[in-house]
């Protein structure tokens, strides 16, 4: 899998203060002089912001381009609502050759790992059979495997990654699905290092998934 974060949000520590302060300030230079404070009074915020009203962290935005990764995986990913999503298709891209994911519970058990990869070399070749007799790949792509992989584009404001976090990186997340978001936190705070904490979990989504954080 591979993860690269292509576009995020100018200036957004600056916009990110401006936007929580907009209903302390009243001047029309407001964002101008919220840039101009200080590092160690914006950090006070940032730190403060964390624990009160999240309406401002909406206005900061990532995207992501994630590629091979699995379908099954995508499935998952786009049930978060509060994003934009462009994906690969099969319906139009020949997939003969086709590579795909192989669970870790999967591949560490070796028997197990030849009659997945059996069973993954079969479908490709009936796959490229049905394409060799003309089938349109919109008919043929109905034998393909879940785990094939495939990419996707993925747009989240940081509110919706924080929110994320709290179900996404906890030890009972699904192993290819952690792995990537993990990935997508790593991108962030390559290139806004202030956003660490915004992420980083103090509680998970939910009690079922009460194991010690980030283990």
């Amino acid at each position: 899998m591979k993860v690269k974060l292509i576009n995020s949000t100018s200036d957004a520590v600056n916009l990110l203060l401006f936007t929580k302060n907009t209903r302390l300030m009243n001047d029309e230079d407001a964002y101008d002089k919220v840039s101009k404070w200080d590092d160690e009074k914006k950090q006070a915020e940032l730190d403060y912001m964390l624990q009160t009203i999240r309406s401002s962290w909406e206005f900061i935005d990532y995207t992501f381009d994630i590629r091979d990764v699995s379908r099954g995986f995508t499935h998952q990913f786009v049930r978060t609502r509060q994003a934009s999503y462009a994906q690969q298709s099969q319906r139009t891209v020949d997939m003969v050759g086709f590579t795909y994911y192989t669970p870790e519970r999967i591949y560490k058990d070796e028997t197990a790992n030849v009659i997945y990869d059996d069973a993954m070399r079969m479908i490709n070749e009936k796959y490229q059979e049905l394409r060799s007799l003309g089938i349109p790949a919109e008919n043929a792509r109905g034998v393909l495997p879940t785990n094939i992989h495939t990419n996707i584009v993925a747009k989240f404001n940081l509110r919706t990654l924080s929110e994320m976090a709290k179900s996404r990186l906890s030890p009972r997340a699904q192993g290819e699905y952690q792995n990537v978001f993990k990935l997508m936190v790593k991108e962030v705070v390559r290139v806004h290092p202030w956003a660490d904490p915004f992420l980083t979990p103090t509680q998970w989504a939910a009690p079922s998934m009460a194991k010690a954080l980030n283990k």
